[in-house]
């Protein structure tokens, strides 16, 4: 890379880190609203109709808040990587992006196991992160060297 030159490509992954851990924190926030508001508009009966409803779907209350637990922490794991690419920064960008990549793999794959649909979000799930691991640890490896 020449010096002060900023890769592109880089620059347009801190973005997309940025946009998908935005929404995904947006998202589980409103996930906990809606359970929390759910739960104390039926005096705790909602919690416990879901509870039935996820043991008949084979479903089980732990796995629920394993994937919600991982969704949090891999949002929290996108913002923290894009201001390493922004900052070209190894520690920031390169471990906190795989380790985002990895945590979000396990979460898509607990996520299908557990029943979700495959869907558009678990494609998402699989190919973003993928291609995060891809592009941190070969493309832009010497660019993220601070």
């Amino acid at each position: 890379m020449a010096e002060g030159k900023r890769p592109g490509g880089l620059t347009a992954l801190a973005v997309l880190n940025f946009v998908f851990g935005g929404l995904g924190a947006i998202g589980a926030l409103g996930m906990l609203a809606l359970f929390g508001a759910a739960n104390a508009a039926t005096d705790g009966a909602a919690g416990e109709l879901m509870s039935e409803g996820m043991s008949e779907a084979g479903l089980s209350g732990g796995m629920l808040m394993v994937t919600m637990v991982l969704a949090v922490v891999s949002s929290i794991l996108l913002i923290i990587s894009g201001v390493g690419y922004i900052k070209l920064k190894r520690g920031l960008g390169r471990n906190m992006g795989s380790l985002y990549g990895i945590l979000a793999l396990v979460g898509t794959a607990i996520g299908i196991v557990g029943g979700q649909p495959f869907g558009l979000s678990s494609i998402i799930g699989l190919i973003y992160p993928l291609l995060t691991l891809i592009l941190v640890n070969t493309t832009f490896k010497e660019d993220l060297v601070n």
